[in-house]
């Protein structure tokens, strides 16, 4: 069973089927009566070519309907169907059936435009093919990301700014509020802001990306205010032509890097350090996380699990558009993620 669904899934499985089916209908009454094999194989050579013409069609003219160049495409269209039907009817003339075209009162243009209605009903068939195929993944590939975004936000709201972090936070809150009583409100606005965005925000499909980079530096200001005294905690957000109000993102993307530097750059042994550089510039986002590596990490190896489920949401949602890269130097650890919110932007 496992096998016969490999080979559904190849790639022009369904497109042979299709022109199968062709041949089969309309050599039906051939095979009913008696004809030569010859006949037959002719007749298959001429399929054939047809089948030929609308993957060529597929590969090279429909791109540019694909890329909105309709002008070029109607032209090219045209062209490469009568290029085609002419084809057809040439291998008809002199192979196929020469017998046919030496009667005299034939009429090769009549043969011809029903070449270019066979060479235009393969090609459309066969897109529909395509187009048919291409939703069909696109709509399980969007049902997919559904599904994970879904099961992730669940995993966010109860784990990712966990109970642990809260409760660290409150005991802060105390303190402060013990020493510098002034600076309560603002700290207890932030938290605030910090769960009320993922209340709001866990189940869109898409946010602003301001309003995401704000929570990000809302978490920031929070885990300074928690470990800052012990942790170097640097971050620059770069946007020169204030690009940010104008673009969406998946939400809670960005927040997984800057949450697993935390998590993960603890150390009593070494500089413990978190650097988080964002840069905005026509409509690409780039973010680089660097963060020292914490003890329990030196003596253990990661089993990446995080790292994986970020790549696997990335390449769901922004498959193609999207670049992350892991390096680790020793005691140092960097996260390398380049979106380009342009495609996103436009689903």
């Amino acid at each position: 069973m496992a096998k016969v669904e490999k080979w559904y899934k190849k790639r022009y499985f369904d497109e042979i089927i299709f022109f199968s089916a062709i041949f089969i209908l309309t050599m039906l009454p051939d095979f009913i009566k008696p004809v030569s094999m010859m006949y037959l194989v002719k007749n298959l050579v001429f399929l054939a070519l047809l089948y030929g013409q609308a993957i060529l069609h597929r590969y090279f003219i429909f791109p540019f309907l694909m890329n909105r160049q309709y002008l070029r495409y109607f032209i090219s269209g045209i062209l490469f169907i009568v290029l085609g039907a002419g084809l057809l009817l040439a291998v008809d003339y002199y192979w196929v059936d020469p017998d046919y075209y030496r009667a005299e009162d034939v009429i090769l243009f009549k043969d011809f435009l029903y070449n270019v209605v066979l060479c235009s009903i393969s090609i459309a068939a066969f897109l529909s093919l395509f187009l048919i195929r291409n939703y069909s993944k696109e709509l399980e590939k969007k049902n997919e990301a559904q599904l994970m975004l879904s099961e992730m936000n669940i995993k966010y709201l109860h784990a990712q700014l966990n109970p642990h972090f809260f409760f660290n936070m409150l005991n802060n809150l105390y303190g402060v509020s013990l020493a510098e009583p002034s600076r309560t409100p603002e700290l207890i606005l932030k938290l605030s802001d910090l769960m009320r965005y993922q209340l709001e925000n866990a189940n869109k499909e898409i946010v602003n990306l301001k309003e995401e980079l704000s929570f990000i530096q809302n978490y920031i200001a929070m885990e300074k205010e928690r470990v800052g005294k012990r942790c170097l905690i640097e971050y620059n957000f770069e946007d020169k032509k204030t690009e940010a109000i104008n673009y969406q993102i998946a939400p809670l993307v960005l927040i997984t890097l800057v949450e697993n530097a935390f998590k993960h750059s603890l150390t009593t042994q070494r500089e413990w350090f978190v650097k988080i550089l964002v840069h905005l510039g026509n409509g690409v986002l780039s973010m680089s996380v660097h963060n020292s590596m914490s003890d329990q990490s030196l003596k253990m190896s990661s089993t990446g699990i995080g790292l994986l489920n970020i790549r696997k949401r990335l390449e769901l949602l922004y498959s193609g558009h999207y670049m992350l890269d892991i390096i680790e130097e020793g005691e140092k650890y960097q996260t390398n993620l380049v979106l380009s919110l342009k495609h996103y932007n436009h689903e």
